[in-house]
């Protein structure tokens, strides 16, 4: 009956050091490698708002751009939380993502259908209608 797609840009926070020895921020290993930043993806992460697009990535572990925005910025300044040096040679960055969704509308059976008196009728699957029973 009806197809379509949609897409958009999801995005994963990533985050590195340049530093020459690994280090602990937020509970996380951060080293050399780019590494995504650990975090939940469910509604109001981190007390993030987010909304219906946002969802549908964050089902997909991805998050909208502000939201990674405020999840890489949340990283840093954890760190500087953490330690005397606070970010001092991490490097963040986010990589984007596209999603696409496909969608299919297929009819089926019919259901419940009936006159303006609520009397019945007999339909057959494509849901012309016959007599009425």
């Amino acid at each position: 009956m009806s197809s379509g797609e949609s897409r958009s840009i999801g995005y994963r926070p990533e985050v590195r050091t340049s530093y020459s020895s690994p280090s602990l921020v937020a509970g996380q290993i951060v080293d050399s490698e780019w590494r995504p930043i650990n975090f939940e993806t469910h509604k109001g992460i981190f007390g993030v708002p987010t909304g219906y697009f946002d969802e549908k990535l964050a089902e997909r572990g991805l998050l909208g751009r502000a939201q990674a925005e405020t999840i890489r910025w949340w990283f840093i300044a954890q760190a500087e939380a953490e330690r005397a040096a606070g970010s001092l040679c991490l490097e963040t960055r986010l990589q984007a993502y596209e999603l696409v969704m496909t969608h299919k509308v297929t009819p089926k059976e019919i259901v419940g259908a009936y006159d303006s008196r609520g009397k019945p009728l007999a339909t057959d699957i494509k849901g012309e209608n016959h007599d009425t029973v």
